[in-house]
């Protein structure tokens, strides 16, 4: 490959974060590191290099190869044992191009993987394409046009029904995409689905990874691959499509399924290829895999092999054509911290299923990219807030939004989950068909050079993670006179970026989460910020920092430590809500009195801080450091406990007959909750009713099959029952799939006395009560608000309970 600049650098999956690897697939890449890379040498010795590659490894039993010319080229059959003369002509066929640098390999070494592969279902023909040096490039890509069109023509010709699809590996994967783009230029026929084994699609060495995997890459050093491409090209030019096909359109190809090795020198030239494709508007499927070889699937015994070899026949037998219904075994929507949690835990546990998100902004991170006011952050510590499988490793245990909005960011680049992400998709309806044994989904998605389109999309298994209120619009009253006011009047979930609240007179209607944030950061810079409530709400001040936390990272490996800081407080969240729910007089005095000692005498506390409520009837706001306390004490903010009467063209005047002067006005008025990302769903052509609905375990819903939904706690971090709910959806589909039972529906049972889904007194909870499902007296119908409670249950607990009952679909 000839030097240019290498692309930019792309979001890499680590391999400490991916699905770990088998020791099998350990101990073969250490053979192939010690046996082959020595034996290829050096790669402009093209003798040596094809007697590396011309060793045939074993192949699986049960396969015939037969001997066959297509379009004057020779090559070979392989077809799985016995052959259904019945089934036969609606066998999905696979041109299948084989690897070895252009130089070397032909059908014979690659039967171990085109036998595993026709042991999937498929009849596989590989043909014997001319080899370079001695029939340079363009030979190699019009022998493979040939045969596809020979392909084509027999199958007209005999009447066959079943799909044509095409696949290849390394130097074949550049071939079998060339085709593809190259059967698209001509307007003819192209196939049904592509799959692509490490593939080599950029012969001007602009991938990043040949460098930066030259020494990990077990099998050849990227920067030596330049002779091969010489030896294939002898003087053409490297850049064209024919030849680099990564450098081409990527518009309108088939479905496409990639898979690559992470420590891969050739590994970039997926991860290019994915993303080009995606800003196409195109479908590929791409995993990278952990600790395996170039093109392992050539070494059919290896557990990485057989699952790889498995996903590719099923998707070269099921994936839907372009403008098809796109099929995945999980659907997840929203790709938020629940989201992307939810497909970690998918990715770690269950790593054989498809998996896609679909989520309706442009961008990752769901409430944390939504919310954009100052000094935006979580009331919630990062060490329960964040994954269990991923440690929180800033000073900050209060962190800002950019920061959660990083760490989610983070978490879904390490995994290669950003490249699951389909943004821009919003789900507008589904329907589950007991027949079929899956939903269906209508999606608009989002174009970014015209009108939104429809699409349709199909799962076996649907995870809601779209939050628990709307994103098009929170709760706002409307109140008199607001047409006078000659000031600004904005809503925190739609900060506008453009405003300067410097010098100015801030007034913050509310007295929640939202409030108690911005009294503080826009107070350090407004001439004054003045809280506005109907009713006080208990604030406490924590650390921003988590001291114990901090000690730990010194001293003990980061999981370690991330894990008994996390363990730490859950339990003392656990120990203060059960206390402040047995004793909550007491506990109401404390709460007081501790605001007391961090305003002094600046604020009549019983006024402005002393709530008609109990503790944890609504959820306590957290101020990280005291910091709104502080904004009081100094006299750069204040609260005001008060009716609002009318909007003034200067301010508000309030029922008591006062007016408060402000430039800006902030409504932190609360939410409008949606239930289940506002779908509309249906049950065999019935609408489905959430309000009427029973909640199972939190977490699915009564009499509604292979749904789950993720709702976080009230008096805890909101990732502690994510997580929980991740793990369980896990389990239950490692169940359905090794027992063959692709439905579970939990039966409810219609004698069950109901109660409100949560029993909170926020406005916003109670506003939306009718929405919600109900839940039942007792468990596994009952909320417990309890992460240890759930934790049994959800972890630890037995699918097979009873209510949950696991079936196949009906016969037709």
């Amino acid at each position: 490959m000839t030097d240019t600049l290498l692309s930019p650098p792309l979001s890499v999956p680590s391999p400490t974060a991916l699905p770990r690897a088998s020791w099998q697939a350990r101990l073969a890449t250490w053979l192939v590191r010690r046996r082959v890379k020595p034996a290829l040498g050096d790669l402009r010795d093209i003798a040596r290099v094809r007697r590396a590659f011309g060793q045939p490894l074993p192949h699986p039993r049960g396969v015939q190869f037969q001997p066959a010319e297509l379009g004057g080229v020779p090559g070979e059959w392989v077809v799985a044992e016995p052959v259904d003369a019945a089934d036969e002509p609606a066998t999905p066929t696979l041109l299948y191009l084989h690897g070895g640098g252009f130089v070397g390999c032909s059908p014979r070494t690659h039967r171990p993987l085109t036998a595993a592969l026709a042991r999937q279902g498929l009849r596989v023909f590989v043909p014997d394409y001319r080899l370079a040096p001695e029939h340079p490039f363009p030979a190699a890509p019009d022998d493979a046009l040939a045969v596809w069109r020979a392909l084509v023509a027999q199958h007209a010709a005999t009447g066959r029904t079943g799909r044509i699809t095409v696949g290849g590996d390394s130097a074949g994967g550049n071939l079998a995409l060339g085709l593809m783009q190259r059967l698209r230029d001509q307007g003819e026929r192209l196939p049904d689905a592509g799959v692509l084994f490490s593939p080599a699609l950029d012969m001007t060495g602009g991938s990043a990874s040949l460098l930066g995997n030259a020494e990990r890459d077990a099998m050849f050093r990227g920067d030596c691959l330049g002779a091969l491409a010489e030896a294939y090209l002898q003087g053409a030019d490297p850049a064209q499509p024919l030849a680099s096909p990564l450098l081409g359109g990527l518009a309108g190809l088939p479905p496409l399924l990639v898979h690559v090795g992470c420590d891969e020198a050739l590994r970039d030239d997926s991860l290019r290829l994915a993303d080009g494709v995606r800003a196409a508007g195109g479908r590929i499927a791409l995993q990278v895999w952990p600790a395996v070889s170039h093109v392992w699937q050539l070494i059919w015994r290896l557990p990485e092999a057989r699952r790889s070899v498995a996903q590719a026949g099923r998707f070269l037998r099921e994936a839907a054509p372009r403008g098809g219904v796109e099929h995945h075994d999980v659907l997840i929507v929203g790709a938020g911290l629940s989201g992307v949690g939810a497909a970690a835990h998918l990715q770690m546990k269950c790593p054989d299923l498809s998996v896609a998100l679909l989520e309706a902004r442009p961008a990752i991170g769901g409430t944390w990219d939504l919310f954009r006011y100052p000094g935006v952050r979580s009331d919630s510590d990062m060490y329960t807030l964040g994954y269990a499988f991923k440690p929180w490793t800033d000073a900050k245990a209060i962190a800002d939004g950019p920061s959660i909005r990083r760490y989610i960011a983070e978490t879904a680049a390490e995994r290669g989950i950003d490249r699951r992400i389909r943004h821009g998709h919003r789900v507008l309806r589904a329907e589950w068909c007991s027949a079929d044994a899956r939903w269906t989904l209508d999606v608009e998605r989002q174009r970014p050079d015209g009108p939104p389109e429809r699409l349709r999309m199909s799962c076996n298994f649907l995870q809601l993670c779209a939050g628990y209120y709307s994103y098009a619009e929170g709760h706002r009253p409307q109140w008199e006179g607001e047409a006078e006011f000659r000031g600004r009047l904005v809503h925190p979930q739609f900060w506008p970026q453009d405003l300067d609240h410097t010098g100015k007179n801030v007034v913050v209607i509310g007295s929640g989460a939202t409030a108690v944030t911005l009294v503080p950061e826009m107070a350090k810079t407004a001439a004054h910020v003045t809280m506005l409530q109907r009713s006080p709400t208990y604030v406490v001040a924590l650390p921003g920092t988590d001291a114990l936390a901090e000690w730990l990272k010194h001293r003990l490996p980061p999981r370690w430590a991330y894990r008994l800081v996390r363990a730490k407080n859950v339990l003392r969240s656990l120990f203060y809500y059960r206390l402040a729910r047995k004793y909550p007089e007491q506990t109401k005095q404390r709460l007081v009195g501790l605001v007391q000692q961090q305003v002094g005498s600046n604020c009549d506390v019983a006024a402005h801080f002393t709530p008609r409520y109990m503790p944890w009837d609504q959820r306590v706001c957290v101020v990280p450091d005291g910091d709104m306390f502080s904004a009081i004490q100094a006299g750069r903010a204040s609260v005001v406990t008060d009716q609002i009467a009318r909007f003034t063209p200067g301010g508000i005047q309030l029922a008591s007959g006062s007016e408060l002067p402000a430039d800006i006005v902030v409504t932190a008025t609360g939410l409008k909750l949606n239930v289940m990302g506002d779908i509309g769903f249906s049950l065999d052509g019935r609408p489905i009713d959430f309000g009427q609905a029973m909640t199972y375990k939190g977490m699915m819903l009564a009499d509604v099959p292979n749904l789950a939904y993720t709702f976080g706690y009230t008096n805890a971090s909101w990732t502690l029952k994510a997580d929980l709910t991740s793990d369980y959806v896990c389990r239950l589909l490692q169940r359905m799939r090794r027992q063959g039972t692709p439905i579970a529906t939990p039966r409810g049972d219609p004698a069950m006395p109901l109660a409100p889904f949560l029993d909170f007194t926020s406005g916003y909870v109670q506003r939306a009560l009718p929405l919600l499902p109900k839940q039942g007296a007792k468990k596994p119908w009952r909320l417990y608000q309890n992460y240890l409670l759930d934790t049994l249950m959800l972890r630890f607990g037995r699918i097979d309970d009873g209510i949950l009952q696991r079936s196949r679909p009906a016969p037709r």
